[in-house]
């Protein structure tokens, strides 16, 4: 390993970007920079939520287990999933493709199909973009731009001691889709929620609403590291129990033949885009019961936050080593 990849490894994914953007300038309409999910604009009376999200062949996706339009739908449900993480409404997108020279230009129509019906299902548009060629691999970069929807917008550091930490959904159904694929397991419903997440956008505007919802994250990089996520910008501590994380009942059918522990993917799994919210404890009765009412979604509760010496998360009282996806960490 040379000297520049052992950096990188030792800095890690997130390491890196708080590297290259300690010193960056600030602005008067700046409300939220670096750090969160999207950056906050003050732009007059109004709050203006901006994400950009980049794709990879080889490292996000593999057509060898997804179409081009499930590529698209799934590329593009990850970039407006961070306006859901806000509880923001996603407005307006922007496509940008690096697209090898003999690629078939079927395969990229199926593409935008998939990108064009995912934004058009979130009620957005898309507004522009840009295409270039690459030497061998398809890229997609998305520059998402939403509005602060009809509470609040919820940033990562909002916390408090106290706080009831809850997840919608099921986060492992979507890391259990991949192995699935991969192992060529006849699991449908796993595979669909994989393939064609659906943003929770309604969700967190509704959560946004919320008296008593102090801090959001959509669940991206797993569960465990999501957490870790919302723990390190409000400096406390979290505390997950692991008899309490939701496990689909697909996931439980299928577990054997994925060779898996449900627990693992549930708390390490990628890619599921469900919202991670931490919430007041004397509000949760009600917030749980209305949310699952409306959304017919289940709305787990798997923790509590602390204040603690020692900022981070742990799972039964103990700090697990890995905690998801990292980019540059082995």
């Amino acid at each position: 390993m040379s000297t520049s990849e052992n950096e990188l490894n030792a800095l890690g994914e997130f390491g890196l970007i708080h590297h290259l953007t300690r010193e960056l300038q600030s602005d008067p309409d700046l409300i939220q920079g670096v750090g969160d999910d999207c950056a906050v604009l003050g732009i007059g009376e109004e709050q203006w939520l901006v994400s950009t999200d980049a794709v990879v062949e080889g490292v996000h996706f593999d057509r060898d287990f997804a179409t081009m339009y499930d590529i698209g739908w799934k590329s593009a449900a990850a970039a407006v999933s961070d306006i859901a993480a806000m509880g923001g409404i996603p407005r307006f997108v922007l496509v940008s493709m690096a697209i090898p020279r003999n690629a078939p230009l079927e395969e990229m129509e199926q593409l935008y199909r998939g990108i064009s019906d995912l934004v058009k299902q979130m009620q957005a548009v898309i507004v522009g973009g840009d295409t270039t060629r690459s030497p061998d691999r398809i890229f997609i970069d998305f520059t998402v731009i939403g509005v602060n929807g009809p509470g609040r917008c919820l940033l990562r550091s909002g916390s408090r001691p106290g706080d009831v930490i809850a997840v919608t959904g099921y986060p492992g159904d979507s890391a259990a889709g991949l192995l699935a694929l991969q192992k060529n397991v006849d699991a449908p419903e796993l595979r669909q929620a994989h393939l064609h997440p659906s943003p929770r956008c309604a969700e967190g505007q509704w959560l946004s609403l919320q008296q008593g919802v102090h801090a959001m994250i959509d669940l991206s990089d797993g569960l465990l590291q999501d957490c870790d996520h919302l723990a390190q910008a409000a400096r406390l501590h979290f505390h997950l129990e692991s008899n309490v994380l939701p496990v689909s009942p697909y996931l439980q059918q299928y577990a054997d033949a994925l060779e898996v522990d449900p627990l693992l993917l549930v708390l390490s799994g990628g890619e599921a885009y469900e919202l991670i919210f931490t919430m007041s404890p004397g509000r949760v009765t009600r917030i749980q019961q209305e949310f699952e009412a409306r959304f017919n979604l289940p709305c787990s509760l798997i923790g509590k936050v602390s204040r603690s010496e020692k900022v981070g998360v742990q799972v039964n009282g103990d700090y697990p080593e890995q905690h998801g996806f990292d980019h540059f960490r082995s």
